[in-house]
């Protein structure tokens, strides 16, 4: 949760780092991607710190290290520093993840692994309901303070999760072994489902608020919007993960979809306010919802090979990563050489083709 309420903090703070900094669309990508290119250089640093010292460790660690990039985004007066800090926070944000979705992959078993998973990213979605309220506050009352007192709680709650009992550690595996999971369908379907949410959110971050500053709206309205995503994804991401125990992963993944492409067509369209406020809240809900059964089903596959339904989350990690800093770096590109409505066409076009390969391959 604290991780996350960094992260989606920004989306309020963007238009305002750029009149202060005089960011390009680029750099304003740049500045959202940097968040996932430091989650991708960690993946494999968390995976090898949770197979040593175990998931509670990785937690703690990975909280403690997003209070210290927190504090430096804070106190940071250049895209530079401010991009060393959103890499930091990437990074911290993995071990931290690695920890408590190990624990919850391998506690809850086969059965229940959907349900678990989707419990997971609805705290997390909760914490991303506060941080575009954060970046807001931060607007108004300067960047330094909110910060500083975010990166204080964050640093309260790597304390509380060092005490929290022991799990088993997770069971290392040498890289041959993790490239031999890749020959299950299941997993391949997977790792496409769980990058797909990165993508979007990275998309829908940089082009959904400066549609928003295009139609007026202010950054307490942007907040408005991007906590709107976290808000139904709390509700939402822990019914389709039990779904997914019931039905099979394919026909949640599917309805969420083609909820999200629907909603994203509609917002490229939309001309007011309220109506894009609302179709952001509800795209990036349901496709943050198909991260769960996409992990249970990478799960799923590499259990099936007989080996640790842990090793799902480095895989996922890996590639959730550069799919999310892809995002956010192509969004950029394209809202600079043409428009934000090809952005958001393009993220679409996106979420169609998954409907289409889960509808053949899940």
């Amino acid at each position: 949760m604290s991780e996350s309420l960094f992260y989606t903090a920004l989306a309020p703070l963007l238009t305002t780092l750029d009149s202060e900094l005089s960011f390009a669309h680029e750099q304003a990508g740049l500045l959202v991607a940097g968040y996932a290119i430091g989650y991708w250089l960690g993946a494999y640093p968390a995976y090898r710190l949770a197979a040593r010292y175990g998931p509670r460790a990785a937690a703690t660690l990975g909280v403690l290290m997003v209070a210290v990039a927190t504090f430096g985004f804070a106190a940071g007066e250049t895209f530079a520093f401010l991009m060393t800090a959103r890499v930091l926070v990437g990074v911290g944000s993995v071990v931290a993840y690695t920890g408590l979705l190990s624990a919850a992959s391998a506690i809850a078993g086969q059965e229940n692994r959907g349900m678990a998973i989707g419990t997971v990213y609805s705290g997390s979605a909760a914490g991303s309901a506060v941080g575009p309220l954060v970046g807001t506050l931060a607007v108004e009352f300067g960047r330094g303070t909110v910060f500083t007192g975010v990166a204080i709680g964050q640093a309260i709650i790597g304390g509380l999760l060092s005490r929290l009992p022991t799990t088993p550690n997770t069971e290392h595996a040498p890289m041959r072994v993790m490239r031999g999971y890749l020959r299950s369908p299941q997993v391949r379907v997977g790792l496409w489902i769980t990058s797909v949410p990165g993508f979007a959110l990275g998309v829908l971050t940089l082009s959904g608020t400066y549609r928003l500053d295009e139609l007026g709206a202010s950054s307490t309205i942007i907040a408005v919007a991007f906590s709107g995503i976290a808000v139904i994804n709390v509700f939402v991401a822990p019914r389709v993960g039990k779904a997914s125990d019931r039905l099979g992963r394919r026909k949640p993944l599917m309805l969420s979809l083609i909820v999200s492409t629907f909603a994203i067509l509609l917002m490229a369209t939309a001309a007011f306010e309220v109506s894009t406020i609302v179709l952001i809240a509800i795209a990036g809900a349901f496709m943050l919802t198909i991260a769960g059964p996409g992990l249970a089903l990478i799960g799923d596959g590499i259990a099936h090979e007989g080996g640790d339904p842990a090793h799902a989350t480095f895989l996922m990690n890996m590639c959730w990563g550069p799919a999310a800093a892809l995002g956010a770096i192509s969004a950029g590109l394209v809202h600079g050489a043409a428009s934000v409505e090809i952005s958001l066409l393009m993220l679409a076009a996106v979420a169609a083709l998954s409907f289409v390969f889960v509808r053949r391959h899940a």
